[in-house]
């Protein structure tokens, strides 16, 4: 049963946190195991992902806040504020993330 060996490794996890020893190799992963461990994804593919998190929530910020200041006479274009917001903090999170490795 799957859940038993789940358990097992888990009880082994937390036995060697709380006595500061490594803990014992488990036995060898079954093949199900290794086909669910899901890759990592790499330096660009962090660096791509924050861009574009960093980028639409900036984007949604200011473009909602432009709309919202639309009436003032010294706010422009809420599409061409968010779409400036947006690539400002896409290239920014995307450089930062890359650099940091």
């Amino acid at each position: 049963m799957s859940g038993d060996d789940e358990l097992d490794r888990l009880l082994r996890e937390v036995e060697s946190t709380m006595s500061g020893k490594p803990a014992a190799p488990a036995a060898a992963a079954s093949a199900k195991e290794v086909a669910t461990t899901k890759a990592t994804p790499g330096r660009w593919g962090r660096a791509l992902r924050t861009g574009v998190v960093a980028g639409v929530v900036c984007g949604a910020v200011v473009g909602t806040g432009t709309f919202l200041l639309a009436w003032l006479p010294f706010i422009d274009n809420p599409i061409s504020s968010a779409a400036g917001a947006f690539v400002g903090a896409f290239a920014t999170g995307a450089a930062l993330t890359a650099a940091r490795g």
